[in-house]
């Protein structure tokens, strides 16, 4: 009976820690709270009208403060990516994974005392170890990056149940005296390396060649997009430049984990590259990063680049853009035209007013 009691306890003590991560998050003050006020903080009153109205055009806010506007930006953030949007991912991983230590702890009974009611053969045993083993990890991982969202437990209760039948069929594959180890080794790899195998082992029994090696995103001509940061990108549906310079940077900082100023950066980035492509590399030398930055340029210039009368800021400004425009092997004012194309976009516009024009 105390091997029944040990072996009870220490499965509920892992069905406690696969659980604790995401809930811990949604209750500390450095977790989910912590990500939403980072993005209140970037929306002025001005910053929210232009929100609405870029990404929401059919919300009526003619005539609403500043304050009501910023009331129904906390009602619309907590109806679109709110805690409650954890409940079912919740409920749904803690059912599947206490069935998985339920069964576990029956099983390692029967070994051990003959007082279970069944046993799983030991593969699966070994395969749903496995999967623990990865989806502690990597939740408790996010949890330490404040990187979870809703989408990342589904992913969770979605690795419980796909571990047995992989173990099962690539075991086929390997000798009988590693089948069990292997079940569990391929349970703590992350799910995309899974599907991998599984394709590299299918297409090599198929005969059908091994899947086309994948190239370079887009969006890694931008600065500070690496390639797990596109992947990321990729996951929710932004593989373009144009796709980033248009989406809903609330939105999207959420679905991907992304701190927002780092989002709005990417996107103030891709409406400058919209224009000039793979150059935006050359125009960082001369504080053209992207659309926020050419704002400020065109601001500094003035209407006029060639004026005798120019303030040591617009000769300054005049200077970039002459020395940006020789890099580019264009001329000054076809640059000027470009960045005043960019500085005009309701978007860029909108990251002008996040980041806060200098005053």
């Amino acid at each position: 009976m105390r091997y029944d009691f040990l072996i009870d306890s220490v499965c509920l003590l892992g069905w406690m820690l696969v659980l604790w991560p995401a809930f811990f998050y949604l209750i500390a003050k450095a977790g989910w709270a912590e990500r939403r006020q980072r993005i209140f903080t970037n929306f002025t009153g001005a910053a929210l009208r232009l929100y609405f109205g870029l990404y929401f055009p059919s919300l009526n806010i003619q005539g609403e403060s500043d304050a009501q506007l910023a009331e129904r930006f906390k009602k619309h953030y907590g109806c679109y990516y709110g805690r409650r949007h954890f409940i079912i991912p919740l409920l749904l991983l803690a059912a599947v994974a206490g069935l998985g230590m339920w069964g576990t702890a029956e099983t390692l009974k029967t070994w051990q005392t003959q007082h279970g009611s069944f046993a799983w053969p030991p593969i699966i045993l070994s395969a749903f170890v496995g999967a623990f083993t990865w989806v502690t990890s990597d939740q408790l991982d996010r949890l330490r990056r404040r990187d979870l969202n809703s989408g990342d437990i589904y992913n969770g209760a979605f690795r419980f149940l796909i571990a047995a039948p992989f173990a099962v069929a690539l075991a086929v594959f390997a000798k009988d005296t590693v089948g069990i180890p292997l079940a569990f080794l391929i349970g703590v790899f992350p799910t995309t390396t899974l599907f991998t195998i599984g394709r590299r082992i299918a297409s090599k029994q198929l005969g059908l060649g091994e899947d086309p090696a994948a190239g370079h995103s887009e969006l890694e001509i931008l600065q500070n997009i690496g390639k797990v940061n596109a992947e990321r990108f990729y996951d929710e549906g932004v593989t373009t430049i144009a796709e980033l310079a248009w989406t809903d940077p609330v939105d999207l900082a959420v679905r991907t984990n992304f701190d927002f100023n780092y989002v709005s950066d990417c996107m103030s980035q891709a409406l400058l590259a919209v224009y000039v492509g793979e150059r935006i590399k050359d125009l960082a030398l001369f504080s053209l990063r992207g659309a926020q930055e050419a704002s400020a340029m065109i601001d500094d210039i003035g209407a006029d680049i060639e004026s005798a009368d120019a303030t040591p800021e617009q000769r300054d400004a005049r200077m970039a853009l002459t020395q940006a425009a020789a890099k580019l092997n264009i001329d000054p004012k076809t640059l000027r035209y470009t960045l005043q194309a960019v500085a005009e976009d309701p978007y860029s516009k909108f990251i002008w007013n996040i980041w806060g024009p200098p005053t």
